[in-house]
């Protein structure tokens, strides 16, 4: 596992690393707006394995991505989102709301969950965004944390079992925010709040109606 700090002086060179590590099918540790992430190039079954090496009940549950902005979620979800979802992005991303909306049929079956979903996200952290930009695709993403276990918002905070399993690990200088995305299902005529956190569900209806 290569380790790499995150400073203003080596940001070119950690993102084209990433970037780089990312189209391999490498598992990367990163940070995000909210806690640590783990993850790697969406769509990928290399990456996906490692993902379910480390953390087996993610085949269990449904499957984020994050992603560079609207455009990104389109091509995914293989539709334009109504004014209400892009209002609802428009308002919080980048930043701390997943949205649960459709998965495309051009991706393979085998990565579509269960009910045929998908939660995007756009994140608010600029090593992370210039990653996405530069990539040109979507990247899973989980918290960094084995069952059990709080969501790191620090890097000594990440389990040795989770770096293990880890190609690369990119640590922040500044602690992360440590509250978790708030994830809304926004498939149906009214959005549904699954995850309520650091977007208020009050938040959400009021823009949705407003849309």
């Amino acid at each position: 596992m290569t380790q790499i700090e995150l400073t203003d002086a080596n940001l070119r060179e950690a993102v084209e690393l990433a970037v780089e590590a990312a189209r391999r099918g490498d598992l990367l540790l990163f940070p995000t707006d909210t806690v640590y992430g783990l993850g790697g190039l969406a769509f990928s079954r290399r990456v996906l394995e490692k993902l379910r090496q480390v953390k087996p009940e993610r085949a269990e549950k449904p499957t984020a991505v994050l992603i560079d902005g609207m455009i990104r979620m389109s091509q995914c979800a293989g539709e334009v989102p109504s004014p209400r979802i892009v209002a609802l992005a428009e308002a919080f991303w980048p930043g701390p709301l997943t949205i649960i909306w459709k998965v495309s049929n051009a991706i393979p079956p085998e990565f579509h969950p269960p009910d045929h979903s998908l939660g995007y996200r756009v994140p608010d952290h600029p090593f992370l965004l210039e990653v996405l930009r530069e990539l040109e695709g979507p990247m899973w993403a989980t918290s960094a944390n084995l069952p059990g276990q709080r969501p790191p918002k620090m890097f000594s905070e990440v389990s040795h079992e989770i770096l293990e399993a880890c190609d690369f690990a990119f640590r922040a200088t500044k602690l992360l925010a440590g509250k978790a995305s708030t994830v809304v299902d926004v498939r149906g005529r009214e959005p549904v709040i699954v995850r309520e956190s650091a977007v208020s569900e009050e938040e959400i209806k009021r823009i949705w109606k407003r849309a």
